[in-house]
């Protein structure tokens, strides 16, 4: 078994270690302790912001993100890079609302700023948003460009997901738990993803 697929298992054994943990109701004081410490300083300015960043990892605007892509690859005549782009954010979306049904976790019964009427675990954004920066990083890792450049590109890439998963918090929408479940569900998808592109595609159409 090589490190890439021990990687793997590893993530998706920590999912589901977080759904049973979940299950028998021992996620609860951990979640209302960083709910407390995420909203000790709530104010207006605050919130406004959140709401801001949280409509990063909202469906319209990943929606938007992955058909600029798709025009974008096409226009560079890259058109693989977008149909990726959009197959791996749409595929984690799906099967994370897939397991929302089945897993049937209800919202926070805390202050809600944004109200939500789906089910809580995992968090879509958090899914989303991770998928889609999640790839778009390894096709920045990939890509020979300015170390500089790339070392900026990553570190946003890197924290916009965490700033919509502590927005999703802030809100009063998720749990940290439904964040980390939606953060380690859409990395252990990308994985598969990625061995799979680097296995079938990316060597001889993906960037060349």
């Amino acid at each position: 078994m090589n490190k890439k697929s021990i990687v793997i298992y590893t993530f998706t054994l920590s999912f589901i270690v977080l759904i049973i943990l979940i299950k028998i109701d021992l996620t609860t004081s951990f979640d209302s302790s960083i709910y407390n410490l995420v909203t000790m300083n709530m104010n207006d300015n605050l919130t406004n912001i959140y709401k801001s960043i949280t409509f990063l990892g909202s469906g319209v605007f990943i929606t938007i993100s992955c058909l600029l892509s798709l025009v974008l690859s096409f226009i560079l005549k890259k058109r693989n890079i977008g149909l990726i782009i959009t197959s791996c954010v749409t595929i984690n979306s799906l099967f994370s609302e897939f397991l929302k049904i089945i897993i049937a976790r209800p919202r926070p019964e805390i202050l809600q700023i944004t109200v939500e009427n789906s089910y809580s675990f995992p968090s879509s954004h958090t899914v989303a948003s991770v998928s889609l920066c999640g790839i778009l990083l390894y096709l920045v890792l990939k890509r020979e460009i300015n170390k500089k450049i790339k070392l900026f590109l990553s570190i946003i890439l890197v924290l916009l997901p965490i700033l919509i998963g502590i927005s999703r918090i802030y809100l009063g929408v998720h749990n940290l738990s439904d964040v980390l479940g939606g953060g380690i569900l859409a990395i252990t998808l990308l994985l598969i993803e990625i061995k799979i592109i680097e296995k079938k595609i990316y060597n001889n159409l993906l960037i060349k």
